[in-house]
């Protein structure tokens, strides 16, 4: 048997050479840098905020709370570009070749959460994110109940006793809210 022998320059021991620039996905590097620009912007006009809202906790400036958001949202933003890379090396990257419609459920996703928002004047912040943490799985395929109802509990029951307890920040209780008191 002879051995076949690559004289392909591109590969070398079995793998493709990839250019420096494969490491970072440069559309993602660029909707990285739109929201980056707006993280900015949203982070330079909290510096006008004069009063804390009576929902938050009054020892605490004023742009706390505004900063503390778009600093997560900044830092998660820092790993988009380089997401395929990651999961690239898990063995889940489809590849991206431009082809690829958005899918309806996008849509659906933003149109519920639109909802949810518009509703929270209505039903209160917990109950919208009761709401959406029943719909939002269910939308998205999961169909078993034992895990989406103690999820759809839980979630946010943790969330309002973390901000409500540890920092000080209450929630809009909404019309149905002051209704079940």
């Amino acid at each position: 048997m002879t051995e076949s022998v690559n004289t392909d320059p591109s590969e070398e021991n079995g793998r493709e050479r990839a250019p420096a620039s494969s490491f970072i996905d440069r559309a993602d590097l660029g909707v990285a840098f739109v929201i980056l620009v707006g993280c900015g912007l949203l982070y330079w006009t909290t510096a006008g905020f004069e009063e804390v809202s009576g929902l938050f906790a009054q020892d605490v400036p004023p742009e706390f709370f505004p900063r503390l958001v778009i600093g997560v949202v900044a830092v998660l933003t820092l790993a988009l570009p380089f997401e395929q890379f990651f999961v690239r090396k898990s063995g889940k990257y489809r590849g991206r070749d431009g082809t690829q419609n958005i899918r309806p459920s996008t849509y659906i996703t933003a149109a519920c959460l639109v909802a949810v928002v518009a509703s929270i004047a209505f039903l209160g912040a917990a109950l919208a994110m009761f709401a959406v943490c029943l719909a939002l799985p269910v939308l998205w395929g999961e169909r078993r109940i034992k895990v989406i109802l103690p999820y759809a509990i839980l979630m946010p029951l943790a969330v309002t006793l973390v901000f409500s307890y540890l920092l000080g920040v209450h929630f809009e209780p909404g019309v149905l809210g002051l209704v079940l008191r």
